[in-house]
């Protein structure tokens, strides 16, 4: 086995992430749940766990600037920064709020919008996912790829939306034409987790609507190394600026944006 000769960023935010991970299993069925202005969830532990990941990236990279959920620290400098980290401090709160164990940590660091390393910590399964921008994708330090699957019946869906109105129905439409082909689509309820799965080859897509940098920025650069394919939903190559997102193993990349867009 070859190892990938990991940069001094991606050996930083792995270990910053297993630390992270370890604020989020402490807190784990002990937490304070409120609500956002949109509705959405967070718990003191999504807090705890992003002012800790803010700190060491801002003591380690000082120059670098920072955009997490929570905070949106640096989103002013979204456009006109050259690297940028992109935080989620804690994706699939909901699940983590209901003692669902898919959760996970997602850290990404992008030039001028494009993500050059990403990780998503899997800390119930002690997972870490990462990837270099043309250094392959990694499981655990083992290479993983995309599954070979070119069957929309024979595949594993799955899918996320924003919780406004027009993404839930939009969604759900694409949803049903695909569930009508297909049984096997579920909403695991953490993006940057069901883009790693669809990166290891455990399921075959994920698709979502109305989406924030922080949901995909680590995630995309994972399913790109691992040989897959991510565009928006009109095929267009995709960047954490684009509204929409197609992650596949490549092979049912247009059979997907057809039912997409009802071709």
């Amino acid at each position: 086995m070859v190892l990938m000769k990991k940069s001094e960023e991606l050996k930083t935010a792995i270990d910053i992430a297993k630390r992270a991970g370890e604020i989020l299993m402490d807190n784990y069925g002990d937490i304070t749940v409120n609500y956002k202005k949109d509705g959405t969830i967070v718990t003191n532990a999504d807090i705890e766990s992003e002012r800790f990941i803010i700190s060491m990236l801002s003591e380690k990279f000082p120059e670098f600037s920072i955009l997490s959920e929570e905070s949106n620290t640096g989103k002013r400098n979204l456009e006109d920064s050259e690297y940028l980290w992109v935080v989620d401090p804690l994706d699939g709160t909901t699940n983590y709020s209901i003692k669902n164990p898919f959760f996970d940590i997602s850290i990404a660091l992008t030039y001028k919008s494009k993500p050059i390393v990403g990780i998503v910590y899997y800390p119930f399964q002690d997972e870490m996912f990462y990837a270099e921008s043309g250094k392959g994708a990694y499981l655990n330090d083992k290479n993983i790829t995309v599954s070979d699957k070119d069957d929309i019946r024979e595949s594993v869906h799955t899918f996320c939306h924003a919780s406004d109105e027009l993404s839930t129905l939009r969604m759900a439409e694409i949803w049903k034409r695909l569930k009508l082909l297909n049984p096997k689509v579920r909403q695991i309820g953490a993006g940057a987790l069901e883009l790693s799965y669809t990166a290891c080859g455990r399921v075959d897509s994920f698709m979502m609507i109305n989406i924030n940098p922080w949901d995909v920025a680590a995630g995309t650069l994972l399913v790109r190394e691992a040989g897959g394919m991510v565009t928006d939903f009109s095929g267009n190559e995709f960047d954490i600026t684009h509204n929409s997102i197609l992650a596949s193993n490549g092979r049912l990349h247009k059979k997907l944006l057809d039912i997409i867009n009802c071709k």
